[in-house]
């Protein structure tokens, strides 16, 4: 049976296109979303971050263990010019037209984490997406933080981590929205951008030496939701269900039902779509 393209573009978009998929939390398909998102931002950059004098790269996480390298890292170029030190990540995130993120108090804790710089250059920034199933478990969280402070503080590394789960264990306990991305400078207080849940991810400035590189988060998340069919996955192991939705009593009664009736449409469409198709 060959099925039409329409039907093929709607199982694909999923449920809710444009925003987040709270099942795809679920964590045999958040890590497909984790490990493409981070070949799609790589994708992004790649090409302007080569003629800006940066080499990107994606290694195993630091989430793992100690002694590993990051999900991405962003090294210097050998021999390549460095631009003036002195620089205000604020004012080159709003030149860029993308959110620089709200100041965090002096006293977050910058407390933890590991980098290895490379042979051939110097290790500017660090980018991780976190995984849900990591901040339950309280070791882990407090190694995580132990190797980002030595990131930040110790190496001057920019840190810059992605948090796209509803998981009531947070690694900043500072705000109320579903999703953050926390923007960690040296010699600076960190940043937070906040996303709430059933919005498109904001696109955000990545930190280098003295500029920044805009990445769009959305653009990232969509690309790989729709590179593994997360929404089929789902659809077809029955888990678009209520009992199945992770961290429900973080959505509001009336989130959770329009979650409920946005899946209902998009099925009853989909068996349309196939009816067609046959």
């Amino acid at each position: 049976m060959v099925y039409s393209d329409a039907y093929v573009q709607h199982l694909s978009a999923g449920p809710f296109p444009g925003r987040t998929d709270p099942w795809a939390e679920i964590g045999r398909y958040f890590h497909q979303i984790h490990s493409s998102m981070m070949d799609n931002f790589a994708a992004q950059a790649t090409p302007t971050l080569l003629e800006m004098g940066y080499i990107i790269g994606r290694e195993a996480s630091l989430q793992i263990a100690e002694g590993r390298e990051p999900d991405i890292f962003i090294q210097r170029a050998m021999n390549a010019p460095l631009p003036h030190l002195r620089w205000d990540y604020e004012l080159a995130a709003s030149e860029a037209l993308l959110e620089p993120g709200i100041v965090l108090e002096a006293d977050v804790e910058l407390d933890a984490l590991h980098v290895r710089r490379h042979a051939s250059g110097e290790l500017v920034t660090v980018l991780e997406i976190i995984s849900p199933s990591n901040k339950d478990r309280p070791e882990l969280v407090a190694d995580y933080k132990r190797r980002r402070e030595r990131l930040v503080v110790e190496q001057g590394v920019n840190v810059v981590e992605i948090d796209l789960t509803l998981s009531v264990k947070r690694l900043l306990n500072v705000h109320a929205h579903a999703y953050h991305v926390a923007v960690y400078l040296p010699d600076d207080n960190p940043r937070l951008i906040i996303m709430d849940y059933g919005m498109p991810l904001k696109p955000f400035a990545l930190p280098l030496r003295g500029e920044i590189f805009p990445l769009k988060l959305q653009s990232a998340y969509d690309h790989a939701y729709r590179q593994f069919t997360i929404a089929a996955q789902i659809h077809q192991r029955n888990d678009y269900a209520e009992a199945k939705l992770p961290f429900p009593s973080l959505l509001t009664d009336a989130q959770r039902q329009q979650a409920l009736e946005s899946v209902r449409k998009w099925q009853e469409h989909l068996a349309r779509l196939r009816m067609e198709s046959q």
